[in-house]
């Protein structure tokens, strides 16, 4: 709450040290005239009164209303900075982890030992949405498929956007139905997809890559073990739930 300007701590706190100051003064000079054997008269009392009103209470306000800015600003520049972090550490589509942000994390976990599963997806037909139905239908795509790997992974899960139409993700503790995530990733991502475009000529189609991570792991060996298998997979079109329809005639 903020008074004429001035928050209510403000207010609050230069009144206690005020009359913590006129509290001491007539303290102090009572005990000295009781020493001293001498007698205080009316103007003494209200001399010991109205000096700590007029000394501590202006220097009290003054000093903490600027200790109050001071904070204010120091508080603003931790959302900034934080602001900034964020967007430095992260794609600016999707809101998951950049290239460089995960790979810095992922090597940390490594370095700590944590194991885990490491996964490659690729956004099948991304060129074919964008070239039919728009470039903010990719985005869309992107975006759906970014938001079902965080659903189906879980929070503590690492997952970047690597460029393009290709996530990574890492599961520290790995995944207990590996078979299942294809089917999983790819039913959230229709959904957020319709949810986000509602365009019916359109079912998402992601294609998963899985590896087994131990710790100490390099990032590069991974990814060209994972890359093989999610090539394999594309070969096979195992992973692929709900193949891209288009629209006849379009």
């Amino acid at each position: 709450m903020k008074f004429a300007g001035f928050s209510r701590s403000v207010l609050v706190r230069t009144a206690q040290v005020t009359l913590i100051a006129a509290a001491a003064s007539i303290g102090i000079s009572t005990g000295v005239r009781w020493i001293l054997g001498v007698e205080a008269d009316h103007l003494t009392v209200a001399v010991r009164i109205m000096l700590p009103l007029m000394i501590a209470a202006p220097i009290s306000f003054v000093w903490f209303s600027r200790l109050e800015r001071l904070e204010l600003s120091y508080r603003r520049l931790l959302r900034e900075t934080s602001r900034l972090a964020r967007r430095a550490n992260t794609d600016p589509l999707t809101g998951v982890l950049n290239r460089r942000s995960f790979i810095e994390q992922f090597e940390t976990a490594c370095g700590h030992r944590i194991g885990g599963s490491f996964i490659i997806a690729d956004l099948d037909y991304l060129k074919t949405i964008n070239d039919r139905y728009g470039h903010l239908a990719g985005d869309d795509a992107i975006i759906a498929a970014a938001d079902a790997l965080k659903q189906v992974l879980g929070e503590e899960s690492l997952i970047a956007r690597m460029g393009g139409d290709e996530f990574c993700a890492f599961v520290p503790g790995g995944i207990r139905d590996v078979d299942a995530l294809p089917a999983a990733v790819n039913d959230a991502a229709a959904r957020n997809f319709r949810a986000r475009n509602g365009e019916a000529d359109i079912c998402l189609s992601i294609s998963l890559g899985h590896q087994i991570c131990k710790p100490n792991m390099s990032f590069r060996d991974l990814v060209a073990q994972t890359d093989s298998h999610l090539y394999r997979k594309k070969q096979s079109r195992d992973s692929v739930v709900q193949p891209l329809r288009l629209a006849a005639g379009k």
